[in-house]
């Protein structure tokens, strides 16, 4: 009878990884080389591989891992990158269902594909599809498949010599993404000082990870390609960037990562503010995690999805919302005025109450502050930027590590909260629908575009 089942379950996870990875392959069909694209496939017809990371090091980034990789890759004919591209988000499906332990589980794994066919993709497409993805995308599932690995290790699986040398690799090259080895840094060093104040082993593996993340971020912030890069393009793009003080900076990162999340039309958002307040209402039934949890879904239903009409009937409203997209709520001209800092309080209590919430829903142990902490790094991510000048130019795309964290932390909540009932079958039905929907779509995308 338990092989019977267990066959069951890996012919439904075969079924749902296949309709996934067939839908996003044909979404990539009519993609083209364009933008940076072009420019790292030929930098090597006009100087050598070496030369090229010195002078990219020396007036650019300190991205060489994943620079150097570029460089060969994109010679390689663009249906190369297609295939891995397609096979590397398709993984996205397992590496958040084992970051979360729930590998095995039909209806995880389809969870997992409605966040990630709800996600729209075109947002990492700003520098080229090709390079955007190998920066964001691929970045982020090599961290994700080390700290998949890093929990089961944690959790008494044994971790073989091979599998130890190929995460530390995989994290040499998540982390040369700067918003990856923040993540990271902030994420791993707490858990060593934690598990070093309660007298626990701290393994090879979880050394070398924190090690590689902290050492990645140093190289980052001395780098003389990444102060350079950044003076000229305070120059070209904001030439009052140096005048602002920390706080205005502060809360430039901060609006810019969370008014998306409250005034926009954000699904994976809206799919995490859901299943966090079923969460509070089926484990933490008591009034203050249920007003924590009902407010912040109610303003990014009021906010975000009913906003236009909701601002057309009162437009006093629009005070809460931040207005000057280019330098932030809070500029030169307006740092004396009350009124400018209200999108940033609003937003900012509407991402508190969503954290009390999941601490609430988690549970007050460690599960429910590693949520909690995981949900904060993500947003640090983004809320970096806040202190860059390329804030605005970078665009959308720079959203997406902190989506990965809230696409993780909606696993965590279904897995504290498994579907079960009537009106659970109702809801997850009607999600899994959505997404077969909008996989549907991926891949008429692609198909019409080609006919």
């Amino acid at each position: 009878m338990r092989g019977e089942t267990a066959k069951r379950r890996r012919i439904w996870l075969a079924v749902i990884f296949g309709v996934f990875f067939l839908a996003v392959a044909l979404y990539h069909l009519p993609l083209t080389a364009s933008n940076d694209d072009l420019y790292y496939g030929s930098v090597l017809n006009v100087e050598t591989w070496p030369q090229f990371l010195l002078r990219h090091y020396q007036v650019w980034s300190a991205r060489l891992i994943i620079d150097g990789f570029m460089a060969w890759f994109a010679r390689l004919p663009y249906w190369v990158w297609k295939i891995f591209d397609s096979l590397i988000l398709a993984s996205l499906l397992w590496l958040l269902c084992r970051a979360a332990r729930l590998e095995g589980r039909p209806w995880a794994a389809m969870t997992a594909c409605g966040v990630l066919a709800l996600y729209p993709w075109h947002h990492i497409s700003g520098a080229g599809w090709m390079v955007t993805t190998v920066f964001y995308l691929w970045t982020g599932a090599a961290a994700l498949a080390s700290m998949g690995l890093l929990v089961r290790s944690i959790h008494g699986k044994p971790v073989r010599p091979w599998q130890t040398a190929l995460v530390l690799a995989g994290m040499a090259f998540a982390c040369n993404m700067e918003p990856v080895a923040l993540f990271c840094t902030l994420c791993l060093v707490p858990f060593c000082i934690w598990r070093l104040a309660h007298r626990r082993p701290v393994s090879v593996l979880l050394a070398g990870m924190t090690l590689i993340a902290v050492l990645m971020l140093a190289f980052a912030a001395l780098s003389p390609g990444v102060a350079n890069r950044t003076a000229g393009e305070t120059a070209s793009y904001w030439v009052d960037m140096p005048m602002r003080g920390l706080a205005q900076r502060l809360e430039l990162g901060l609006v810019f990562s969370l008014e998306p999340l409250f005034f926009e039309r954000n699904w994976v958002f809206l799919i995490f503010c859901v299943l966090l307040a079923r969460a509070v209402w089926r484990c933490a039934r008591r009034p203050l995690p249920l007003f924590c949890a009902g407010v912040p879904l109610a303003a990014v239903l009021l906010f975000g999805w009913a906003g236009e009409w909701i601002f057309r009937l009162l437009p006093a409203l629009e005070i809460l919302r931040p207005s000057d997209y280019e330098e932030g709520s809070v500029t030169l001209q307006t740092s004396g005025s009350w009124a400018a800092y209200l999108p940033l309080v609003v937003c900012c209590v509407l991402f508190l109450l969503c954290c009390v919430a999941l601490l609430a829903a988690l549970g007050p142990g460690i599960r429910g502050w590693v949520g909690l902490w995981v949900m904060a790094a993500g947003l640090c991510t983004q809320g970096m930027l806040g202190f860059s000048p390329t804030i605005w130019i970078s665009g959308t795309r720079t959203e997406f590590f902190f989506m990965l964290a809230i696409m993780a932390l909606c696993l965590l909540l279904v897995r504290r909260c498994p579907p079960r009932g009537r009106m659970d079958r109702l809801g997850f039905g009607a999600f899994y629908a959505l997404s077969l929907i909008m996989m549907a779509r991926m891949a008429w995308q692609g198909v019409g575009a080609l006919l």
